[in-house]
């Protein structure tokens, strides 16, 4: 009598899991399988650590940076970096060490923007130093905004924002702009 009360225990037990069991196979919708080329596109952003990350033009190098991380936006066709150190060629053989705590490059373009502890030092003579930079390869010009100055020669320029070629000769300074010959 005790081995048919357990039995039956066990069978509904067994009967009631398996209810639950076909009740969440069977109910809701099927899954559906997409196809690539059904309207599907894929975007797949990248990040890598200690990274190189260069641009040439014509078998010359215009730029390149060594950055502790780079994470590329397909999307938006955009690199985003951090921890920037690195040279930007000019025309004239010289170059530009330079250094920032973050910045971005367009994956199709020349350009780019920086921010974050920047300083630039000419190999010719000069340095500037800016809260953020943006770089047009084109016209070699440095557009720079927040805490602005530069050192070239005997001089010391500051103001909120500048643009400068990128051999540091002509500047153009607006809001609070000051030129001092002498010292730093």
């Amino acid at each position: 009598m005790k081995n048919k009360k357990v039995i039956l225990s066990v069978l509904a037990g067994i009967v009631i899991a398996g209810a639950i069991i076909a009740w969440l196979m069977l109910s809701g919708d099927k899954p559906i399988t997409v196809k690539p080329g059904d309207g599907v596109t894929a975007q797949i952003n990248a990040s890598l650590k200690n990274s190189m990350v260069k641009r040439e033009k014509d078998g010359k190098k215009l730029w390149e940076f060594t950055v502790e991380e780079v994470v590329n936006d397909k999307a938006k066709n955009t690199a985003y970096l951090k921890g920037i150190k690195g040279k930007v060629y000019r025309a004239d053989g010289s170059f530009i060490d330079i250094s920032a705590d973050k910045g971005s490059a367009g994956m199709k373009s020349n350009d780019f923007f920086l921010e974050g502890n920047i300083k630039a030092v000419l190999n010719t003579g000069g340095e500037l130093y800016a809260d953020k930079i943006s770089w047009n390869q084109e016209k070699e010009l440095i557009t720079a905004t927040g805490h602005f100055k530069m050192h070239k020669d005997a001089y010391t320029a500051t103001a909120d924002s500048a643009v400068t070629t990128s051999a540091f000769k002509h500047i153009k300074l607006k809001g609070n702009a000051k030129v001092e010959k002498g010292g730093e």
